[in-house]
């Protein structure tokens, strides 16, 4: 049985009775110190939920964290486990033909299950108007908004339930875009142009007319969840909340704008967005590890505000995994993968690495019938909604350990062919994307290591021949010698069939160092051994940080620039780029917390203790 929970403070209360909860009962400033502990948390396998019981400058509590493992993922979902979900997601989308009319008749009602739950309008008092605030009475700045790190703009709202709706009013949307405090009464609405709320929005921009928007802090944990699920954009997020749940979302409308919104929701801002209106939005430490830079977005103009009495502010922080938004990840990843079967079948399993931000890299194990099926699968799923963005998809056979990255990094480097494999074409990216040559649109890479089958032109292809190792003492001083760029180096992989170099460089001064180095390291006879170059730049100190380099490699490359390919060997460039060698655009910062909040967090945990 599902077990739904009313609202965000009896999960909390499941969550404190399960071990999963630390309060912090001393004073903490939202001003990124907050961040700063949460980033402690998730990073260590002693993190918990958190709950800050004294907010500098507010006198609500926060929780962050709510999500972070995999125990408090199981959780969140009321202990209905995903195998459950999966198990029955699949029934529901199973469309092989009846061979009767009652087989007919059964399979149309199971297909009704999935909207079986739509949202229920209460006509009772809603918890989340006990108290309201409108006219001279709203004022965003009393609430514990998170400033997350030293460059943001402004505090944001990080995990805001956005509720609109079409012109006509026919379709309705949950969707979760950042919310930047603009002042009292206004805030940034960041939904990108490939969102469905920016769609809505450009229904009501035709029709000069104004735009009602509702934005909810802190829900049950399956509606916060919903919003952030990629569903076709004619299911509206709380019925599928409703089937997480196996219950009914309960609603009610709001006071000023003609929206509904969960009955029991801690906080509800209202308001509404004008046609042509735009502010400055940004920067933002992004989920991507690297800041969102400034741009014009649409204004909320705040018509009223209402809450509980005594309300939680639900938020989280976003940047280089790990972090709370891959637990999310892994739920879209379990939850979907029976609709992705629907539309391509030979699709066995699916995982969305976490070094690849989600939405960067993809891996497939396919049930593979005949010759070029993995090239067949790409370009479908690079027509395909949400994952069209997608800029690495790799397929792979069934035998491949694709859940597990360290076990699937060395089956790659066995399996990878690279003069066969290795497919290059380009397509719209995500706007969050800073590495494309332009805005929206970049290159895309395909890779699949599937087995061959007869029909594809390397199924009889000898299997390589392993070289000599070079001696690596000596390593050093060739690669100076080679290009005096070149500050360090480390090696991976030296047993499989693709040994790779990793090669720091400094980039500062030595533009087109990846274009530079390919032609001369590809003519290097004492590097023939290697098959793969990565090449890094100087704000990778540590070489030997795996998950560092991935992340770079899969934010940092775009496919058509930045691959560099000979026969059977390949330089992959994950320098960020300058205007000196071409790059138009601004290439964002890293997100690094500041020295000073990092020693006020090493007090805190001296005196305090923050585990």
């Amino acid at each position: 049985m599902k077990k739904p929970y009313k609202d965000l403070q009896e999960f909390i209360a499941v969550l404190d009775q399960n071990n999963e909860l630390k309060r912090i009962s001393f004073e903490v400033d939202p001003y990124l110190e907050i961040s700063e502990i949460y980033q402690r948390h998730i990073q260590s396998d002693k993190g918990k939920a958190l709950l800050f019981e004294k907010v500098k400058g507010s006198d609500i509590p926060v929780l962050i964290n709510a999500f972070g493992s995999y125990e408090r993922l199981a959780l969140s979902f009321g202990g209905h486990s995903f195998q459950e979900y999966e198990k029955e997601i699949a029934s529901l989308v199973d469309l092989k033909v009846p061979n009767s009319l009652v087989g007919a008749l059964k399979k149309g009602w199971e297909l009704k299950d999935i909207f079986k739950y739509p949202p229920k309008l209460s006509n009772k008092k809603a918890p989340c108007q006990e108290i309201v605030y409108t006219g001279d009475q709203i004022d965003l700045t009393k609430y514990p908004v998170l400033t997350s790190w030293p460059q943001d703009a402004a505090p944001f709202i990080t995990l805001p339930l956005v509720f609109t709706k079409s012109l006509d009013g026919s379709r309705k949307n949950l969707g979760m875009y950042r919310i930047q405090i603009h002042d009292e009464k206004t805030t940034g609405m960041h939904w990108q142009i490939h969102k469905d709320g920016s769609h809505f929005h450009h229904e009501y921009k035709k029709a000069k007319k104004r735009m009602e928007v509702a934005v909810v802090v802190g829900c049950d944990p399956q509606t916060v969840y919903s919003a952030t699920a990629p569903l076709p954009p004619m299911i509206y997020e709380l019925i599928f909340s409703g089937f997480l749940r196996g219950e009914a979302v309960q609603t009610t409308k709001c006071v000023s704008i003609d929206i509904e919104v969960p009955a029991n929701a801690e906080i509800v801002i209202e308001g509404y967005v004008d046609p042509d209106e735009l502010l400055p939005e940004g920067p933002f430490g992004d989920h991507t590890g690297y800041y969102t830079l400034e741009e014009l977005y649409p204004v909320l103009h705040v018509t009223a505000i209402t809450q509980k009495k005594n309300p939680i502010y639900h938020t989280t922080v976003v940047g280089q995994s790990p972090q709370e938004d891959c637990y999310l990840a892994y739920a879209t990843e379990k939850l979907f993968l029976p609709l992705l079967k629907m539309i391509a079948p030979e699709v066995e399993d699916q995982h969305l690495p976490w070094d690849g931000n989600f939405h960067n890299c993809q891996v497939f194990s396919i049930n593979k019938e005949y010759p070029f099926q993995g090239r067949r699968l790409m370009s479908h799923i690079w027509g395909f909604t949400q994952a069209s963005f997608c800029k690495c998809l790799i397929t792979a056979s069934v035998d491949a350990p694709i859940q597990d990255d360290h076990k699937f990094l060395d089956y790659f480097l066995d399996h990878l062919r690279i003069n066969h494999h290795i497919f290059i074409t380009e397509g719209i990216v995500d706007a969050l994307d800073h590495s494309a040559p332009q805005k929206l649109f970049g290159g895309k890479l395909g890779i699949d290591i599937s087995h061959a089958i007869e029909g594809e032109p390397w199924f009889e292809a000898q299997p390589p021949v392993k070289g000599v190792p070079p001696k690596l003492e000596y390593m050093d001083q060739e690669l100076a010698m080679l290009n005096s760029a070149i500050t360090g180096f480390i090696t991976y992989g030296m047993q499989s069939n693709n040994p790779v170099m990793i090669l720091r460089v400094h980039k500062r001064t030595n533009p087109n160092i990846g274009s530079i180095l390919s032609k001369s390291i590809f003519s290097k006879a004492n590097l023939s051994f290697f098959k793969i170059f990565i090449v890094v730049d100087e704000k990778n100190p540590d070489l030997s940080d795996g998950h560092r380099i991935m992340w770079r490699i899969f934010n940092n490359i775009d496919a058509n620039r930045d691959l560099f390919l000979n026969e059977d060997r390949m330089l992959i460039d994950a320098t960020y780029k300058t205007k000196e060698e071409g790059f138009n655009r601004e290439w964002p910062d890293d997100l690094e917390m500041s020295e000073e909040v990092i020693k006020n967090v090493d007090n805190y945990q001296e005196k305090f203790g923050i585990f």
